[in-house]
């Protein structure tokens, strides 16, 4: 059984997702690259404070949902700096997860790669087991993106408010 999704499918979740982003001020735009619809992709950008071990720091996050097109899934990739402008790793990544992970586990799903759209290193959550997890809920979800993002932000520090499901 092929659960994958068409691009079509893609763009038209990404603008509904989007539609309801607007109406709930939650901060999601829709970019487009040219004419190339395979490079389109969602975008949010968010400052975020972060305690660890008492002390407090103030991060930029960036989050990108884009169009797999080996997979034909939904993937997401991200970026987070620290106040100084400094990328930080992906050992550093992990320890802020909102779940306790084994590092093992936690590369064997998230690695840090040259992103297919902007062509510069990003942390991408990687789309090989998403199509198996998406095909549980493709006929049954009102948004593909919405229940791709309610599966994977548990690993991103991404809250999605629960207002995507009304």
């Amino acid at each position: 059984m092929n659960s994958a999704i068409e691009l079509e499918e893609f763009l038209h979740a990404a603008q509904e997702f989007v539609k309801k982003s607007d109406e709930i001020g939650d901060g999601w735009s829709i970019k487009e690259c040219g004419d190339d619809k395979s490079k389109t992709f969602l975008k949010k950008d968010l400052y975020v404070e972060h305690t660890d071990d008492n002390n407090s720091i103030l991060l930029k996050m960036e989050y990108i949902i884009f169009y797999n097109l080996s997979y034909g899934v939904p993937a997401f990739s991200f970026n987070i700096w620290n106040s100084s402008g400094t990328l930080l790793s992906l050992e550093d990544v992990r320890k802020m997860s909102f779940i306790q992970i084994s590092q093992k586990d936690f590369y064997s799903v998230i690695t840090q790669q040259e992103h297919p759209v902007f062509q510069r290193p990003y942390f991408i959550v990687h789309p090989c087991h998403t199509e198996e997890l998406l095909a549980t809920f493709k006929n049954k979800s009102q948004n593909i993106i919405v229940t791709f993002l309610g599966l994977i932000t548990p690993l991103v520090k991404l809250d999605l408010p629960l207002k995507y499901g009304l």
